[in-house]
């Protein structure tokens, strides 16, 4: 037992090195591809480094999700491709070491995968999602879009603000709105200070002893309209940011609040929903039946990887981008299928799983029949 256990440690520690290679590669795209998406709403709510690692823990949090299943599947091609290529999987059947032997350890790291995206899938993931919003939200609260001696611009109005005291009062304001092209206005303003309205999705200013310059339309005999004010409340519009503007998205939902939206969509009850009724319970089945993901690779890239070929790193990849790609088109095929109400939604996720593990077992039955 000694030379079986010391073989399946090797063909491990091979897989999950590769594994981890992959994973920090696939992480750092999608997560640097996802923020460069993201700075937008950055920009418009201010941020500052500290904001940006916090940005960046929630992502890598938000998308590991997507890419475990994907590093997993690329760490068997390589390491059981370049093994393959090597002649040591020949060798090892060669000493009496069987497929099983050299399936079953994989398989199994494939189930606690599984079981560790399950994890993520239920609340983890949701989790920084809504932390996303928090995160922005605070941002907003301290008024960070406001930087002192600089011009900001928040849609259609452009803010400047000479200076911030240390009790976070702003001195030196100037607005410029065109959020009306028709009646455009500056506001000067002495002082004012900052907060978030949650409730109306608004940022307020609570500006004191200014002026509105207001420019009246052209045609009118007046041009121009000068309006002094000793207070004056003026708010910005940040709902969006906020991202709640119409509900929560049914990816964002906790366990329990995706539950019971579901609940809910069985009883009737759709007012206030931000998707189609059918995309809730469909993310209810997602959230449980897709972290089968990294077991179905398995089944499929192990065969695959044991086939004698030459360049077994460069068709690994290959290998790895077909699958990968395969799966998450069935998936959104599938998804669409739901939507349009041609798949029952408790389906739609094992549709993927099913078809892949289906392929996984076809190969493994044809290299066994092969004597392979």
């Amino acid at each position: 037992m000694r030379a079986p256990r010391t073989l399946v440690s090797y063909i491990l520690r091979e897989v999950l090195l590769y594994t981890i290679l992959g994973l920090a590669s696939i992480t750092v795209v999608l997560v640097t591809r996802n923020l460069v998406r993201a700075l937008d709403e950055l920009a418009a709510a201010g941020f500052v480094l500290e904001d940006l690692v916090t940005v960046l823990r929630l992502l890598f949090t938000m998308l590991v999700i997507y890419a475990l299943p994907v590093a997993f599947l690329f760490g068997i091609l390589l390491a059981i491709g370049r093994m393959t290529a090597d002649v040591e999987i020949k060798a090892m059947r060669a000493c009496g070491i069987g497929l099983r032997t050299i399936m079953l350890p994989i398989v199994l790291v494939g189930l606690m995968l599984s079981g560790l995206t399950l994890y993520l899938s239920l609340d983890v993931e949701p989790g920084a999602r809504r932390g996303m919003r928090a995160a922005v939200k605070q941002m907003l609260a301290r008024g960070a879009a406001i930087e002192p001696g600089k011009f900001r611009r928040v849609g259609d109005r452009l803010l400047y603000v000479e200076a911030r005291g240390r009790d976070q009062q702003l001195h030196g304001i100037v607005i410029s709105d065109r959020s009306d092209p028709k009646r455009p206005f500056i506001v000067f303003a002495k002082t004012g200070s900052l907060r978030l309205d949650e409730k109306r999705g608004q940022l307020l200013l609570g500006l004191e002893s200014g002026d509105i310059h207001v420019e009246s339309p052209i045609d009118d005999d007046e041009r121009h309209q000068r309006i002094a004010f000793s207070h004056f409340e003026y708010a910005i519009d940040v709902e969006p940011l906020l991202g709640r503007d119409k509900g929560l998205k049914a990816k964002d939902m906790s366990l329990a609040e995706l539950g019971e939206t579901v609940r809910r969509v069985a009883r009737g009850d759709v007012e206030g929903l931000r998707e189609q009724p059918i995309a809730y319970a469909l993310q209810w089945h997602r959230r449980f039946v897709t972290p089968l993901a990294p077991t179905a690779f398995a089944l499929v890239a192990v065969p695959l990887a044991m086939r004698r070929t030459r360049g077994a790193r460069a068709l690994g990849m290959l290998w790895c981008a077909l699958i990968a790609f395969g799966y998450y088109a069935l998936e959104s095929l599938a998804e669409y299928l739901c939507i349009g109400g041609w798949l029952a939604a408790w389906a739609t996720p094992w549709l993927p799983n099913l078809t892949f593990a289906t392929i996984g077992a076809l190969l493994l039955l044809r290299m066994r029949r092969a004597g392979e």
